[in-house]
């Protein structure tokens, strides 16, 4: 299991019209922090950062099943802690960064909240 914590959420990183949150770790620029979610990961043997679809990610007691990872989210963060987790039905072009999960229902999120990767 890998696990974050939410240590900064940035004054655009949440918007009503897009189901998503850009998520990096704190190697992220002061612009890539404006619009991102910035977590710090707790420093495990086994991190594991291979997700794949019916893999949970949850957020303090939210639990979401991964219905489709893109192609550049194990490599972005192992790097940088990045990845953008997608609220919604995966689209015919997905992103190539992102998690996709479902129930498509927005979390609730704070400075302090856990995100624990499955």
């Amino acid at each position: 299991m890998l696990k974050a914590e939410v240590i900064e959420i940035g004054p655009e990183a949440i918007s009503e019209n897009d189901p998503l949150l850009i998520l990096f770790d704190e190697t992220a620029s002061t612009q890539l922090r404006r619009v991102s979610i910035v977590q710090r990961f707790s420093k495990t043997e086994d991190a594991d950062y291979d997700f794949s679809a019916g893999d949970k990610i949850s957020i303090d007691d939210q639990e979401y099943e991964v219905a489709y990872v893109g192609q550049l989210v194990k490599s972005n963060m192992e790097m940088i802690g990045h990845a953008t987790l997608c609220f919604e039905k995966t689209p015919e072009n997905p992103q190539h960064n992102g998690i996709y999960l479902k129930p498509y229902t927005f979390p609730k999120i704070q400075v302090g909240s856990v995100i624990k990767y499955y």
